[in-house]
């Protein structure tokens, strides 16, 4: 089951735009407003992709809710995680088991069969990824937290990332990806818009809007876009390659905060990064 040279190709893009767009919400003044006004915008944005499909086909109609409940979870867990864990802390978790929870689902739910090799390199990227997200676990070992409430909150994140992923690898196989995403992504956001406005005042909402408004729709844009990009390589590859490469965005972020960011990159995350690199040579090569 080798995974192809352009679903690799738009993983990898995929990758450093959501790098990118994790860097604006990093720098946003109110990240869950930030985040929920970057939902809108790039729905409405990509809103004329829907135009592609006269109907949907009711099949798939159980996959969109599924995936936009799984999708509103995820996002109410990984709030509730950095609550009660700090984020060096909580991150890792969440976005290191996912891959693996994800070809989990895969091997189980999707038929894949990945190849020996393809398995290998699985577990030699998922090692990589935990080495660079818990880089900062070893150094902050003594005030950083990681409370049991926590851990169970970024292994619900995780579980919820893996479960949408393979919903949404499933569905894209029947329909077209593109306006799939649009669908998905614009539920989701209809089912968070009542948290965030019993959250937060309208006030501050059309503040954080006035003053960052080009930087949301830049986010808008790269959001949905990333996820377009990783379930049109879901539509002809394996789901289970696709969900671990495409975490690749753990080292890319990494280098951003070394380079722009002023954090330390050391030798953990050398040493993640060229697991992560071995990894996707195996499973590219041999998987």
């Amino acid at each position: 089951m080798f995974l192809p040279v352009t679903a690799l190709a738009l993983l990898l893009v995929a990758a450093v735009t959501h790098t990118i767009w994790n860097v604006l919400i990093k720098r946003a003044q109110v990240r869950q407003v930030f985040t929920w006004w970057a939902l809108l915008c790039g729905v409405l944005i990509y809103s004329p992709l829907l135009l592609q499909i006269q109907a949907f086909p009711e099949s798939i109609w159980p996959f969109v809710l599924a995936s936009a409940l799984l999708e509103f979870a995820y996002f109410l867990f990984l709030i509730r995680a950095y609550q009660f864990g700090d984020f060096s802390l909580v991150y890792p978790m969440a976005r290191g088991a996912a891959p693996a929870l994800l070809t989990c689902w895969a091997v189980l739910f999707l038929g894949e069969r990945p190849a020996l090799a393809g398995y290998a390199g699985l577990a030699i990227l998922i090692c990589g990824l935990i080495v660079v997200g818990s880089s900062s676990w070893w150094q902050q070992r003594k005030q950083a937290k990681l409370t049991q409430g926590a851990l169970a909150l970024a292994l619900a994140t995780a579980c919820c990332v893996s479960l949408y992923s393979a919903v949404d690898g499933a569905a894209v196989k029947h329909v077209a990806p593109l306006p799939y995403t649009v669908l998905v992504v614009g539920l989701s956001g209809l089912l968070l818009t009542p948290v965030v406005l019993v959250r937060y005042k309208p006030k501050v909402m059309l503040q954080e809007l006035r003053t960052n408004w080009k930087m949301i729709m830049l986010a808008g844009i790269l959001n949905t876009g990333t996820y377009m990009l990783v379930l049109r390589a879901y539509s002809f590859s394996s789901v289970s390659y696709g969900g671990a490469i495409r975490e690749i965005s753990v080292v890319l972020a990494a280098f951003v905060g070394w380079r722009w960011l002023g954090e330390g990159l050391g030798r953990a995350r050398l040493l993640g990064t060229s697991l992560i690199f071995v990894g996707v040579l195996i499973i590219a090569l041999a998987g």
